[in-house]
């Protein structure tokens, strides 16, 4: 199945028919070939200090559980007991001590998915044998500080899948730990939202914070394509417009405040311009580090991933992460700004939300059935001597998209 043009090389990925967010048998194929079939972020490293820490997520609708064993090693298993099916926990993470006990009949395993209890087991007689019904695993790997697990144990190796995002990404994801999670629904499917993390091209029209505060956002930003799926958009953070921001408050909102009333301008002589970037990992991981300046700010960012739910539903989940020797005062300083920009109720976030919702009522209709993501027209991959506005990322998700879908 193919949904995309018939344009070849480069240019593949140009034109996608608008099923590919409103269509339930690709929906369901997605599970299958897609998310099946692939590595996705579960947790950070530091989730998992101790033996008997555990930490659950979904994958493709399969709940998955990862513990770290008494010998250290982190392990990741199908959430589910081998005797009727009872997830083991429905806690998103906290510690198991020593034994994983099922709810329903106390079947217990060990910190490595060993059957080591069953009550009452002389009664299933002398055939029944715990070591053919231990709890069944799931490939697990890390990337420095970030755990990844695929449901299909034929996937490439971790670094192999992640390709040439590897040496991007690395520097960001070493010596940090969570500070802080978010987690929100909105209706529309989930690719809408993982795009908008490749598109250096929204957000000077969709923000109005961004709009006002720096207008020249993309001008001296770039937006690469990496093989086989990924990307990387950057921008030059430039000194805010602290009067323009303020106008616009006042006028949107009805409120006379001063300058200084604005904690983010409340320092401007110490601002510096910087690179920020933020990676796109296929099929649904985005990362948004600090800025590369001063070696400061590389360890504060925020992970975000997003869970389809049905074909017009999606879950995001975002951590939020500061470095691990970090003060309480930096890491409350983190936290507060990218709450208030990239949480539920965040100043971007928001925005985000509202386009993705407007793009899944539109390609719900019948006018217009494909969407365009046609710009750029030189060969290679865009980067720094390219438009930064340019599509080649999104292009290269929907080669690696149709091509998943498409193998049987």
């Amino acid at each position: 199945m193919t949904m995309l043009d018939p344009t070849v090389g480069e240019r593949r990925g140009a034109r996608v028919s608008r099923d590919v967010y409103t269509s339930d048998e690709i929906y369901r194929l997605e599970k299958e070939r897609v998310f099946g079939r692939t590595w996705h972020f579960a947790c950070l490293t530091s989730d998992l200090k101790k033996p008997g820490d555990f930490f659950t997520v979904t994958v493709a609708d399969q709940p998955l559980i990862l513990l770290r064993g008494n010998d250290d090693v982190i392990r990741a298993f199908f959430n589910v007991c081998t005797h009727r099916a009872a997830i083991l926990t429905g806690q998103k993470c906290g510690n198991y001590g020593r034994v994983l006990k099922c709810m329903y009949h106390a079947w217990a395993f060990n910190l490595e998915g060993e059957l080591v209890g069953v009550p009452y087991e002389e009664g299933y007689g002398p055939d029944f044998d715990r070591g053919e019904l231990g709890l069944v695993s799931v490939s697990v790997d890390t990337f420095f500080d970030l755990v990844f697990v695929a449901i299909n144990p034929r996937v490439p190796s971790l670094v192999d899948y992640l390709g040439e995002i590897v040496d991007h990404l690395g520097p960001y994801v070493q010596g940090i730990e969570a500070i802080g999670r978010n987690s929100w629904t909105y209706e529309g499917n989930w690719k809408l939202w993982h795009e908008n993390f490749r598109d250096n091209y929204h957000p000077e029209f969709a923000h109005r914070n961004i709009h006002d505060i720096i207008p020249h956002y993309a001008d001296r930003g770039g937006n690469w394509a990496l093989e086989p799926a990924h990307s990387v958009l950057q921008w030059v953070a430039e000194a805010p417009n602290a009067k323009a921001y303020i106008r616009s408050l006042r006028r949107y909102s009805g409120v006379e405040f001063a300058e200084n009333d604005t904690p983010s301008f409340s320092n401007p002589e110490g601002f510096h311009e910087a690179p920020q970037e933020v990676l796109a990992v296929f099929p649904n991981l985005d990362v948004q580090p600090g800025p590369k300046t001063r070696g400061r700010g590389m360890k504060a960012g925020y992970i975000q991933t997003v869970t389809p739910l049905s074909p017009s539903r999606s879950r995001v989940d975002m951590v939020v992460y500061s470095a691990v020797d970090d003060d309480p005062e930096t890491r409350a300083r983190n936290l507060e700004n990218l709450a208030d920009s990239q949480g539920s109720w965040g100043k971007i976030s928001g925005d985000d939300t509202e386009a993705a919702h407007r793009c899944q009522m539109g390609a719900q209709g019948t006018g217009t059935r494909e969407s365009i993501f046609t710009r750029g027209v030189a060969p290679g991959n865009g980067g720094q001597d390219a438009d930064p506005r340019d599509e080649y990322s999104l292009r290269i998700f929907y080669r690696a998209y149709d091509d998943y879908l498409s193998a049987e």
